[in-house]
């Protein structure tokens, strides 16, 4: 049980170091290669079945599929972070979530869809305030 117990450390570990580099490529604007992190974050998150982790990886592949361009793509992860936030039942960052996908959906020129989106976020906002 000790060497469970070390093995999981590390993967976790692991875990959190390619969401920071994950997180670091985004900043220097390289969406593919953070995607290759954040692929590898949410892989070890769903192994070691940490949601947080799972949760932070999947709005990294957003992130990093947004700044390709990849509007559709990203949308569906950030659907993903929704669903993880209600499975652990804590919503921190949802807000962000909502009205990230209003912007995809501007970004693609549906408008409708954005708008609603954009009325979810504010709602979001008034009821929990800024993130």
């Amino acid at each position: 049980t000790v060497t469970i117990v070390l093995v999981a450390q590390q993967l976790l570990c692991c875990c959190r170091d390619a969401l920071r580099a994950g997180k670091r490529l985004l900043k220097e604007g390289n969406g593919s290669a953070a995607m290759v992190r954040f692929e590898k974050a949410l892989m070890l998150s769903k192994a070691l079945r940490q949601k947080v982790q799972e949760r932070r990886a999947t709005r990294g592949l957003a992130a990093a599929a947004r700044l390709q361009g990849q509007y559709k793509t990203a949308i569906g992860h950030l659907e993903r972070v929704l669903e993880i936030s209600k499975e652990m039942q804590e919503y921190t960052g949802d807000s962000d979530a909502y009205g990230t996908i209003a912007d995809c959906y501007t970004d693609l020129g549906e408008f409708e869809k954005a708008a609603e989106f954009y009325d979810k976020y504010i709602q979001c906002m008034a009821k929990d305030g800024p993130v």
